[in-house]
This record gives structure tokens, C-alpha cells and sequence, in this order.
């Protein structure tokens, strides 16, 4: 009997045993992976929405503003939370066919994955996004995104000053130190890209609740750790705009260049080279048109890509 009980005694010892290790690594699996799991809750429940910066001025020598910044939106979408998404109604308000939606859904996965904003529809005109603004709700994982693009009040200077464009693969990689993101837009020459870091300025973002259907329902934490978006720095320049202008002019059907500068300072007053182009096509929504329209027929069609 005394035999029997001890090893009764070591089967009930062995069960506790186990029991209590099974426990033990209950807690410890739970102190140890229950934050990715509420992390990971967390960033389905909340929405980031990138606030972007106004770009520095670049002024003339005067003080003018030889470019100027103006309002946009582009379409954005997060693949993953478009499920019922009116497809074709969306197509129609756009002119695109279902063909080209799904092409642009996986680059937009391709660029950005599945589950991060990317740019659906850029650069979108004051009808399209009355339209598209009223018909918002039929487009589950789809949001208007506001910033600023360029405008050039003078039509002078494009190449000196250059253009800005949004930020692709192959940029990313080689300023990946930089900080920046699929959406962002970058100086791509010029000034535009020469001074860059000083007129780029320092995104913002806000988070907000969302419900299980994802739609907004407020402000997360009262906005305590939302971040405001910062402007970038103006850039004053030793070029005379009206000066520009008169040398533009008199190069105008003529190949050449020409420089102007001041001769106690050394500053450039205005630089010119003919054949040249109005900037203001390669700025807006005028980019997705005119630009491509005229690329053919322009002596310049090699540098603005």
C-alpha cells in the first residue's frame, strides 16, 4: 500500500506541477505579447492623417513673390478598408475604367502596402472635388487629403526656380536618412531642390477614433498627441523679377542664354535660357494636362521628368 500511495503521490505531484507551469507561462506569454496585440488594435482603431506643410516663398530681390503657394486635395486610399467601395460609381466621377481602379489599387499596395494611406487621385480640380466631396460616403477607405501647391504669379524663372513632384521609389532610396514618406512631394531641381531642406518645412499629423466600420467618430485622446505641421523657411534671392521678364523677352523664339549680374555683390539679377517654358504647367491640376499634352512639341520635355 505504502508503494501504491507514493506513487499516487508522485502522479498528483507531477499534475500540480504541470499545472503550474502551464499557468506561469500563461502570464508570462500574456505580460509579454499582450501590448502587440493591444498595439496592434490600437492602429486599426486609429486614423493618422498627414498634415502637410506650406512650402517656403522664394522672393525676388524686392521682396516679390516669384512663386507662391495654393490650395489642393488629392484623393487618398488604404486598400484594406476599401471593401464596398462603389467602384463604378467612382470610375464615372473620375473617367476611369474598373481596369485602370484595380491597376491603381496595386500600385497603391506595391508603393505603400495594404494598410497605409497612398494617392488614389492627385492634384484633383475644384469640380471634381465638389463632386467627389459630396459622394464621399459610397467610398469606405477613400479620404480628400488637403496641401499646397506651387503657382507662379509672374510665369517666370521655371527653370531657375524649379518644380516640386511627389516623391517616388527610387528618391526614397536615395534620401531614405531624409524622413520621407510615399505622398510627400520634393524639390526636383532649381532652387526647388537646392534649398530643399529650408523650404520643405516639417509635417503634422492628427489621429483620430475610428469604429469598426472605420468611420471617424473624433479627435483620439483630445488631440494630445497630435503634432502641428510646420511651415518652411522663405528664400531670398538676389534676382529682379522685372528684370527676369525683360530677358525672357528679348530671348523669346531664340536660342541662347544670358546673365545678368550684379557687378559690386556678384548676385545674379536674372538668368535666361531660350527655348524656355511657363512654369505653371508643370504646377496643379494644369501638370496632369497642358504638361503632358505639349511634352512632345517642348525643346525642355527632357528635364522635367
Amino acid at each position: 500500500m505504502s508503494v501504491f500511495n507514493q506513487s499516487r503521490g508522485r502522479v498528483i505531484q507531477i499534475i500540480f506541477t504541470a499545472v503550474f507551469l502551464i499557468i506561469t507561462f500563461q502570464l508570462i506569454n500574456l505580460q509579454l505579447f499582450s501590448s502587440k496585440y493591444k498595439l496592434a488594435a490600437e492602429n486599426n482603431a486609429i486614423y493618422r492623417k498627414i498634415i502637410y506643410p506650406d512650402r517656403g516663398i522664394i522672393f525676388d530681390r524686392k521682396k516679390k513673390a516669384l512663386l507662391e503657394n495654393t490650395i489642393s486635395f488629392d484623393l487618398m486610399v488604404t486598400p484594406a478598408e476599401s471593401k464596398g467601395t462603389d467602384t463604378l460609381a467612382l470610375c464615372n466621377l473620375i473617367g476611369i475604367d474598373t481596369a485602370e481602379y484595380k491597376h491603381r489599387m496595386r500600385e497603391a499596395i506595391f508603393k505603400n502596402t495594404s494598410v497605409k494611406p497612398s494617392v488614389f487621385e492627385p492634384l484633383l480640380g475644384p469640380e471634381l472635388y465638389a463632386k467627389l466631396n459630396e459622394n464621399m460616403y459610397k467610398f469606405p477607405g477613400f479620404v480628400l487629403s488637403e496641401r499646397s501647391v506651387r503657382t507662379y504669379p509672374y510665369n517666370t524663372a521655371g527653370q531657375l526656380l524649379g518644380y516640386i513632384a511627389e516623391v517616388d521609389t527610387s528618391f526614397l532610396r536615395k534620401h531614405k536618412e531624409e524622413g520621407y514618406e510615399m505622398g510627400d512631394y520634393a524639390g526636383m531641381n532649381g532652387l526647388e531642390r537646392t534649398y530643399e531642406q529650408v523650404l520643405m518645412g516639417q509635417r503634422g499629423i492628427k489621429r483620430f477614433i475610428r469604429d469598426n466600420k472605420s468611420r471617424i467618430q473624433g479627435p483620439y485622446e483630445n488631440g494630445t498627441f497630435d503634432t502641428v505641421a510646420i511651415a518652411g523657411r522663405n528664400l531670398f534671392t538676389s534676382i529682379d523679377v522685372e528684370v527676369q521678364q525683360l530677358a525672357e523677352k528679348l530671348l523669346q523664339n531664340k536660342i541662347g542664354s544670358a546673365v545678368a549680374i550684379n557687378p559690386r555683390t556678384g548676385g545674379i539679377i536674372a538668368m535666361v535660357s531660350s527655348p524656355s517654358y511657363n512654369p505653371n504647367v508643370l504646377t496643379g491640376n494644369a501638370r496632369k494636362g497642358s504638361i503632358l499634352r505639349d511634352l512632345p512639341l517642348n525643346p525642355w520635355a527632357r528635364w522635367l521628368h
